[in-house]
């Protein structure tokens, strides 16, 4: 999905930092992305998960750039498999730190770089944190509690000028499901949510809480 949103943002001649902890999968996004022309995309290695690497990470952005215009976090993982009463104490922890810790550590660190005033916080979520899936428990709190810590980043960040936005999104036609037939024609594709994304920046939304959830 976050290949999408690069596409759109390269498509508008961002210049892009993308990271993670694979670098694998960085030179697979560039790859993706080698034929837009326009746009600059900077692949860079870094580990959201902990905060000490997450310091090293805005330190070596702010060397780079000072400040940033845009901030769109798109991370974490999916998780489905034990009701509640059965979810292992590993299995929780992981969860957690994959899909909460690293959001916080996210706008902990990319927050404080934005430009004041014209800056944008864009954070994707998905619909189990509005909808609960039996079975996805720890996942479903985990969103829940993204959306709740994003509505209290966009009170905290009224006065400032940077607007927040929150994406809550249903399943995706992502170019993997795609490829292998496990997509539904009614899902979004990772090149609308990209488009999406991109509107947003670009316009004058001041709603923070956008639901992109199945094609009408």
């Amino acid at each position: 999905m976050g290949e999408g949103i690069v596409l759109a943002l390269l498509k508008q001649r961002a210049r892009v930092v993308v990271t993670s902890r694979s670098e694998a999968k960085l030179k697979e996004l560039q790859t993706a992305c080698r034929d837009v022309g326009t746009g600059e995309l900077i692949p860079l290695v870094g580990d959201l998960s902990h905060e000490a690497s997450a310091r090293d990470l805005q330190n070596r952005l702010y060397a780079i750039f000072r400040e940033i215009d845009v901030a769109v976090a798109s991370l974490g993982s999916w998780w489905q498999g034990s009701p509640l009463t059965s979810v292992d104490m590993l299995v929780w922890e992981r969860i957690l730190q994959d899909n909460l810790t690293s959001h916080f550590l996210a706008l902990k660190i990319l927050v404080p770089l934005l430009s004041p005033k014209t800056g944008c916080y864009v954070h994707i979520n998905s619909f189990s944190a509005e909808q609960s899936l039996p079975q996805a428990g720890p996942m479903a709190m985990a969103a829940a509690a993204q959306k709740s810590m994003i509505l209290t980043l966009a009170e905290e960040l009224q006065t400032t000028g940077i607007r927040v936005f929150e994406l809550i999104l249903g399943p995706v036609k992502t170019r993997q499901r795609a490829r292998t037939g496990n997509a539904r024609p009614d899902w979004y594709s990772s090149e609308e949510i990209g488009d999406h994304v991109a509107g947003l920046l670009t316009g004058t939304s001041k709603e923070t809480v956008h639901h992109l959830l199945r094609k009408r």
